[in-house]
């Protein structure tokens, strides 16, 4: 199992805003398909000291990297598109992929 999370970087002026679009538009958008699945959502707390604005993750589980890169080709690569239209340099993201390790 791989968890796949990207933070967002929301502005002050857009953060409600960009939450609001997280939870009602992009998180269904991306578990649509079921290829995403158990999506969370969290604040990052330690903020950088005169940062402008706020940052957020959006974590979800994927079976493995195959799986992942269909996603990112076909549904990824739209929510992308559409968010950059949408809140343009007021919201920028990066994303990590996680593999799980057992703990013993």
């Amino acid at each position: 199992m791989l968890v796949f999370y990207t933070t967002f970087h929301l502005s002050h002026r857009k953060y409600e805003e960009g939450l609001a679009y997280l939870r009602t538009v992009y998180i269904p958008a991306a578990t649509r398909s079921g290829q995403l699945q158990s999506p969370r959502l969290q604040r990052v707390v330690h903020e950088v000291e005169g940062a402008e604005g706020v940052s957020v993750s959006v974590q979800f589980g994927v079976s493995d990297e195959k799986t992942l890169q269909a996603w990112m080709c076909d549904e990824g690569a739209a929510l992308h598109q559409e968010l950059v239209a949408r809140f343009e340099h007021e919201m920028a993201g990066f994303s990590t992929v996680l593999e799980e390790l057992d703990l013993i």
